[in-house]
Parts: C-alpha cells; sequence; structure tokens
C-alpha cells in the first residue's frame, strides 16, 4: 500500500479551451456509464466532471505512470492522446489532496468561491460509491474535501454574495444591455444551472422569462417559480424567434441550437439583434452560430472579465481560505503517513520487543534469585530503553510518506 500514491489526472478552465472541454466533459446522466468503462482501467477512482473541469482521481504506483487516466480520458473522448497532453496536468499525493480541497473551496472555480462546485464534488463521491469504485485512501480523501469545503465557506467570506457561471452570464447580458426589464429572455435548461440562472434574472429586474427543457414538467416548475412562462421543447424555434437574449445550459451531450434554426429566425427579424450565451458544457450552441448576421455568442470563457472582478473583491478572503487549505492538507497527509507507515512501525514494534523479552528472558535465567520487584524493575528498564532506542525511528516513518521503504525493511531486517 505504501507504494500507491493518490493522483489526479484533468483539465480545466486554465489549460484547455471551451473546445476541448466539452469533448472531454460528462452530463450528469453518463456519469454512471463513464465510471464503468473507467473501471476497465483502474481499480478505483473518481470522475470530477464540472463546467470547467474533467478531473479523473485515483491511485498510482510510484513505478508506474498514470497513464491509465490518459488513456481512459482518450478513449472516452475520442481524443487521441497526443492531442490531449498538452492541456493535463498530473498531480502527485499531497499536490493532489491540495488541488482537490482548492476546488472543494472554490478557489480553482473560474467564478471564485462559487458555491456549486462543493455539491459536485459530493456527487462525484456518491456515484464513485454507487459504481464500487472508491475504497481507502481516494474514499476519505473526497469525504474531506467536501468537509475543507464546507469549513472554508463557513470560517470566510469566500462564498459571500460570490458570482457563480450562470449569475455571471446574467450579469453579462445586463452589462451588455443594460435593463432588462422588457427584454424577451429565452433560458434552456432547467436543472441547477438552469435554476440559478432565473433566479438571478428575476434579481436584476428582468420579468419576460420564458423557459424550455427536454422536462415540460421542470420547465413549468421553474417557470412558476420565477413568474415566468414555459414551454414544450418543440416550440423552441418559435420562442426563440421573439427573443432578445438567449441563454443556454442544458446538460445535453449535443448541440440545441444549430445554424438553420437560427438564420431562419434572424431572416424573419433582420434588424433585431440576438445576444446568446452559451455556459453549458459541452455546447449547447454550434459556434457557427457567431457567423450569422445579427447574432453575437458568448461561451462560458467569455466569462473571464466577471470572474477578474469577483477575484479582486475576494483576494483578501482568498489567503484566509488558502491557509485553512494548508493545514488541513497537513492534517491529511500526516493521517495518511501514519496508517500507511502503520504495518511497518508495529513490525519494527514487534521485532524490537522479541528482541528485548528474549534477551531479557536470558538475563533473568543467570540470575535466578533476584526477586519479583528486582524482575519488574528490569523488565521496565528495558521496555524504557527500547521506547527510547525507537522513538525516533518512529518518528522518521511516519514522515517517510512511503519513501525508503525497501531500505528500511534491509536495515531493520522487517518482514513485512
Amino acid at each position: 500500500m505504501m507504494n500507491e500514491k493518490i493522483t489526479v489526472v484533468g483539465l480545466n478552465h486554465k489549460t484547455a479551451p471551451v473546445s476541448l472541454r466539452e469533448r472531454v466533459a460528462l452530463s450528469p446522466g453518463l456519469l454512471n456509464e463513464a465510471l464503468q468503462t473507467l473501471s476497465k482501467y483502474m481499480s478505483q477512482g473518481v470522475i470530477l466532471s464540472t463546467c470547467n473541469r474533467t478531473e479523473v482521481y485515483t491511485i498510482c504506483s510510484t513505478q508506474s505512470s498514470p497513464g491509465k487516466a490518459l488513456e481512459f480520458l482518450s478513449a472516452h473522448s475520442g481524443i487521441p492522446a497526443e492531442e490531449l497532453t498538452p492541456h493535463l496536468y498530473t498531480l502527485g499525493e499531497e499536490e493532489a489532496v491540495n488541488h482537490l480541497f482548492r476546488v472543494a473551496a472554490g478557489l480553482e472555480s473560474m467564478i471564485l468561491g462559487e458555491y456549486e462546485v462543493l455539491g459536485q464534488v459530493r456527487r462525484a463521491l456518491e456515484e464513485a460509491e454507487s459504481s464500487d469504485l472508491v475504497v481507502y485512501p481516494v474514499l476519505e480523501l473526497f469525504q474531506q474535501a467536501v468537509r475543507v469545503g464546507r469549513k472554508v465557506r463557513e470560517e470566510t467570506d469566500i462564498s459571500k454574495n460570490a458570482a457563480s457561471v450562470s449569475s455571471a452570464a446574467v450579469m453579462l447580458a445586463k452589462k451588455l444591455f443594460g435593463d432588462l426589464e422588457h427584454r424577451k429572455v429565452l433560458l434552456i435548461g432547467a436543472g441547477e444551472a438552469g435554476t440559478l440562472v432565473a433566479k438571478a434574472l428575476v434579481k436584476v429586474g428582468a420579468c419576460q422569462v420564458t423557459v424550455a427543457n427536454r422536462s415540460y414538467s421542470k420547465s413549468a416548475a421553474l417557470a412558476a417559480e420565477v413568474k415566468g412562462a414555459a414551454i414544450p421543447f418543440h416550440q423552441l424555434s418559435e420562442a426563440l424567434s421573439q427573443a432578445d437574449i438567449l441563454i443556454s445550459c442544458s446538460a445535453a451531450p449535443h448541440y440545441i441550437i444549430k445554424p438553420p434554426i437560427v438564420r431562419q429566425v434572424m431572416g424573419a427579424r433582420p434588424s433585431r439583434p440576438l445576444m446568446a450565451i452559451d455556459i453549458a458544457v459541452p455546447c449547447d450552441i454550434d459556434p457557427e452560430v457567431k457567423n450569422i448576421e445579427g447574432v453575437t455568442l458568448y461561451n462560458i470563457d467569455d466569462l473571464s472579465s466577471v470572474a477578474e472582478v469577483n477575484r479582486q473583491l475576494r483576494e483578501q478572503e482568498t489567503e484566509k481560505a488558502t491557509a485553512i487549505i494548508e493545514a488541513e492538507v497537513s492534517k491529511f497527509m500526516d493521517w495518511r503517513n501514519t496508517r500507511d507507515m502503520a504495518p511497518i512501525i508495529k513490525a519494527l514494534v514487534d521485532k524490537a520487543e522479541v528482541i528485548r523479552t528474549t534477551q531479557l528472558s536470558r538475563a533473568l535465567g543467570e540470575i535466578p534469585d533476584l526477586s519479583a520487584e528486582d524482575r519488574g524493575r528490569l523488565d521496565a528498564m528495558t521496555r524504557a530503553i527500547v521506547k527510547n532506542l525507537l522513538h525516533k525511528p518512529i518518528y522518521y516513518l511516519k514522515k517517510q510518506n512511503g519513501h525508503n521503504i525497501q531500505a528500511i525493511k534491509e536495515i531493520f531486517d522487517l518482514e513485512v
């Protein structure tokens, strides 16, 4: 076990454009199937796929590279490994722990401090558990990450009034249009992201919101909540023809809005522009739509200006959050090192005890006239000698983090 390291292999908004991220991303409905595929490449793993990242957390031997995770990502996405590799990061053990804690705390999000990612980390763990794909130590890592994410939000203001990707999209629309009260907004998607968009629209004063979703009952429920209107999905074209702003955030694995339908809509309203904001990953709107006259298309990476303002406002809270995370990483690594080295430490203590009792027995056999009290004193003295001799070696072993195991076994002649 000591030669196995927690490892994360993945890509995010810092390393890959949305055009690549969407090809690797997994919608919630496809995660279970992806985990079944992952099981063919490794014995345990968790897939964390959000709008801005796809990552595989697993265990790797120190003698092996995390190549299996790369093989899985390539096979799942259909992207050749050589095309993926320049955009991937690979972090091992303590770096991987620190990274996941930062992700759960919202420090690695495009919108600093956004809360949604904590739920996504929790659901990633639940899905992996349902697929019997997570045991020690990745199980404990994710459980602790959720706790750390909560602690950061409880002890800092990193998430206070923080924007989400969804609300950032609305902020962008307001920035470009100003007052949204008289603008007609078509929202595609009634899931978590869609709900956040709808609530953000109401907050900025938009009162003409139409919701479309594959499930009409879901769109109707969300529309009722924000006093908007719901339409069946087959009426999407008609609703689009009336919209000033389109915000799309469904979990569809393919394009929902394609150039032909948009050309038809814009052809009937040549003097009325359409602003489209696509925050879905994979994208809902075919990028070719931006070439249609009168259409302005923004994707999730275009929210960077909103993200930067958010980041500057939370700089002081970031420092507090980072300090909390560093302390929690240290605790986790101490626990992990102690647990992983436990068999070695036990073997060393057991061997020392065998040597002590054997030598003590021989000595007592040579001086049979000793009183029971003196025998007790000799026993206590030899225990103290062994304890003092082993104190430094055991401290050293706990700090080894799996390194030099073979040398330690040979030095102490341990069979573990």
